[in-house]
C-alpha cells in the first residue's frame, strides 16, 4: 500500500489536476494506494474538491479549522499515515501544487523494495530538470544543498529541501517513537529539512531518484517567503551543527 500525504492550503485548482494524475499513474502501475489530503485551513474550495473525488478514488480529507502552516500539516498527515500503515507500506509526501509529477512514484517504490528506507526526488541527480523556477530560487536551492553537504552530510543525499519523498512506513513509525513531536518541530518550509536530518541520525539507507520539477504547472503563486525560509534554514544548520536540540 502506498499512502500519499498532501499538505494543502488553497490548492483547489492544483488538486483538480494532481488527484486524477495520481489515480491514473498508480492505477496503471497496479499499485494499491490511499491519499491523505491535509486541508490546512483553506479558504477556497479545497475541501469540497476532495470530497467530490472520494467516489472516484481512495482519498481521505483531514482538516485544520485554521491555517497552521506546513509543519503542522505535515505532522497531521504523517501521524495519520503511520497510525494506519501496515508493515511494508510506503508513505509518500508530495507538494499539492502540481509541481511534483505523480509518474515518479512508481520509480521510487522499487528503491524501497530494494532496501532503501527513504527515497528523495532530487533536483541534483543526473537526468533531473527544473522548469519554470526563477534563477534566484535555483541558486538558493543549490547553495542550500552545498551547505548541508558540507556541514551536515547524509550519505546518499544531495537534495535536502525537496519535500517529495518516499519513506518506509516502519522507519517513520520508529522516528515518531524516538522523537515524538520533536520529529517535526521546525516551522515553515525548513521543517522538511529537519525531518530528514532527524531520520538521518537513525541507521537508515537514503537514496535519490532524478526529478523533473514542473514549476510552470503551478497554478498559483508560491506560498514560500524566501527571506524567512533562508533565515530559518541558516538557523537550523547552526542548531544541528552545534547539536542544540
Amino acid at each position: 500500500m502506498i499512502i500519499i500525504v498532501l499538505p494543502a492550503y488553497n490548492e483547489e485548482e492544483a488538486l483538480g489536476q494532481l488527484l486524477p494524475a495520481i489515480a491514473e499513474v498508480l492505477g496503471e502501475a497496479g499499485l494499491a494506494y490511499q491519499v491523505l489530503v491535509v486541508d490546512d485551513g483553506s479558504t477556497d474550495g479545497t475541501a469540497q474538491l476532495v470530497t467530490e473525488f472520494q467516489p472516484q478514488m481512495p482519498v481521505q480529507l483531514l482538516q485544520h479549522p485554521t491555517n497552521q502552516g506546513l509543519a503542522a500539516a505535515i505532522r497531521t498527515g504523517l501521524t495519520s499515515a503511520t497510525q494506519t500503515a501496515a508493515d511494508g507500506d510506503i508513505v509518500v509526501t508530495m507538494d499539492a501544487d502540481n509541481t511534483h509529477g505523480a509518474s515518479l512514484i512508481p520509480a521510487m517504490v522499487p528503491k524501497i523494495g530494494a532496501g532503501a528506507d527513504v527515497v528523495i526526488a532530487s533536483r541534483f541527480q543526473p537526468g533531473s530538470r527544473v522548469v519554470g523556477v526563477p534563477w534566484s530560487r535555483r541558486i538558493l536551492s543549490w547553495a542550500a544543498s552545498l551547505l548541508f553537504r558540507l556541514l551536515l552530510p547524509l550519505p546518499g543525499v544531495r537534495d535536502y529541501t525537496c519535500g517529495y519523498r518516499a519513506y518506509r512506513g516502519e522507519v517513520l513509525r520508529e522516528a515518531f517513537a524516538r522523537y515524538g513531536e520533536d520529529l517535526i518541530s521546525q516551522q515553515g518550509f525548513s521543517c522538511m529539512v529537519d525531518l530528514l536530518l532527524r531520520i538521518g541520525t537513525m541507521p537508515v539507507v537514503i537514496t535519490e531518484v532524478p526529478m523533473i520539477l514542473r514549476y510552470d504547472l503551478k497554478p498559483s503563486a508560491s506560498k514560500m517567503k524566501v527571506g524567512a525560509t533562508v533565515l530559518e534554514t541558516l538557523k537550523l544548520i547552526v542548531k544541528r551543527r552545534l547539536g542544540l536540540g
